[in-house]
This record gives structure tokens, C-alpha cells and sequence, in this order.
């Protein structure tokens, strides 16, 4: 048996937990879309596909012992993470792992029955101004303005098809301002819009899902926090690159010197 010194062992096992962080954060940064996953599954992932990239690396190259190891390991345990990540994320979308993360109809309604909050928010509807009785831009410029604020914040959880007092409206308002009134083409009106207004990379920390409420479909919009600043243009005018964020139970946009002192505060 192979005694390892303690301060060895300790080494050793803090060196692995870098390089895994390491490996799964570049791999998450390479594959496309996001990944449902936490900072430990990822972890664990990039400690998985960094030893056996690795090891495919060395057997390619010839290596054999730890010293040998070089930029081709690291390369090797680099693309080893990669794939690792990318199969757990298509097997995610392929076998519906991700709807698991979605709340249940009754989870959904118990979420309802507690009101807006800072990280849930209610919406009548995405396009539809029902005082006007006539598609709006304005109503598709506040989801936008809303899911900016839950990503420049903590994340949180929009929802559209329920009006202020938790009563479901339901879609057909807004499916009917749309050539086919269904679910997917709803799902890809919303998702192009939110890449016109605060751009793909954001896009990549939203998930979208579709859930029965009252005798009703409502649209659940999960909002992870983004890891850098996002800013919101109007999908058909000029760049305005205006900054919201979540206070309260409310969204709200700040002025240039508001945004410099949040921007060192959250992510400097």
C-alpha cells in the first residue's frame, strides 16, 4: 500500500477540484446555449471529462507517467469536458431533464396563490393590451424590460398569462397576433424577441415552458442571474442600451452613474 502525506493527499485533492472548476467553466463557456446545471455538477463534470480527456491526450501522445503531462493533456482534458458537458445537456433537452427543474401544475399554483415578489412577477399577457383590445409594442418591451431586470439581479421567475391578483388570463389574446396560434411558435416569438432587445448571449441564461393553470396556459419564463452586465435595446428602434434591475417587486431602469457604482458592487 502507497502511503501519501497528508499535506500531499491535501494538495492532490484541492489540485483535482481546481482543474474540474476550470475544465467544466471553459466547457460551459464552449457549449452553446445554456446549461441547467449547477456550479458542482459542472465541477464534477470537468473533473470527469478532464481525466478522461486526459488520459486520451497521453495514450495519443504516448505519455505514461505525470510528468510527461503537458498542453496536450490539458488540451485533451479541455475537449474531454467539453464533451462530457455537451451530452449531459443534450440528453437534458432529449429526455426532458430540464422540465423537471420547472415547477409542477401544483407547485405552479401554490407559487401563484404567494404573489409577485422580488424574484416572481405576474403578466396579463406578452403582446396583447387588453384596454386597447390590439397587439401593443409597448406590452412586448415591458417582458423585455422585466427579464432584463431579473438577470442584471438575482434571477427570478416571470409569468405571463396571470394578471395582478393571481386569475388566469390565459395566451389567446397574445396567440392570436400570431400566424399559427400554438405553443412552439409562441416559445419562438418570445425568444427572438428577447435576442433583438438584450441580445443572444443573455438569451442563454432564459428558459421558457408552457404549464396548465386554472383550465388555463400560462407561460413560465426562468430567469438565471447573468454573470456580466446586460442591457436592453427596443426590438424596432436605435440603440438605446438602457440598464434594469430588480428592486423589490418591481423593475427598474438605472441612470449612468447608478449603473457604475451596481456594476463594481455586483461584478467587479
Amino acid at each position: 500500500m502507497i502511503y501519501a502525506p497528508p499535506v500531499e493527499t491535501a494538495l492532490l485533492i484541492f489540485g483535482i477540484l481546481v482543474g474540474g472548476f476550470l475544465f467544466g467553466s471553459i466547457a460551459r463557456f464552449i457549449v452553446p446555449g445554456h446549461q441547467p446545471f449547477s456550479l458542482a455538477e459542472t465541477t464534477i463534470m470537468g473533473m470527469v471529462g478532464g481525466a478522461i480527456g486526459a488520459i486520451a491526450s497521453n495514450l495519443i501522445f504516448g505519455a505514461d507517467t505525470m510528468d510527461q503531462i503537458g498542453p496536450g493533456s490539458i488540451i485533451g482534458g479541455i475537449a474531454g469536458s467539453v464533451l462530457v458537458l455537451g451530452i449531459a445537456t443534450w440528453a437534458g433537452d432529449h429526455f426532458g431533464w430540464r422540465k423537471a427543474a420547472t415547477p409542477s401544475p401544483s407547485s405552479v399554483t401554490d407559487l401563484i396563490a404567494a404573489g409577485e415578489s422580488d424574484s416572481v412577477e405576474f403578466k396579463s399577457t406578452a403582446r396583447w393590451n387588453v384596454h386597447t383590445s390590439a397587439k401593443d409594442d409597448r406590452m412586448e418591451l415591458t417582458i423585455a424590460k422585466t427579464v432584463a431586470g431579473f438577470l442584471n439581479s438575482d434571477g427570478g421567475l416571470l409569468i405571463i398569462g396571470v394578471d395582478d391578483d393571481g386569475d388566469a388570463v390565459g395566451l389567446a389574446n397574445d396567440l392570436s397576433t400570431m400566424k399559427a396560434p400554438d405553443h412552439d411558435r409562441y416559445q419562438l416569438w418570445l425568444i427572438d424577441h428577447l435576442e433583438k432587445t438584450i441580445g443572444k448571449p443573455a438569451v442563454a441564461f432564459v428558459t421558457v415552458s408552457f404549464e396548465p393553470y386554472q383550465s388555463q396556459s400560462v407561460v413560465l419564463v426562468r430567469i438565471d442571474p447573468s454573470d456580466r452586465p446586460v442591457f436592453l435595446n427596443e426590438a424596432r428602434g436605435g440603440r438605446t442600451a438602457d440598464f434594469y434591475v430588480r428592486m423589490g417587486n418591481s423593475t427598474r431602469k438605472l441612470l449612468t452613474d447608478e449603473f457604475a457604482d451596481y456594476q463594481q458592487s455586483r461584478w467587479t
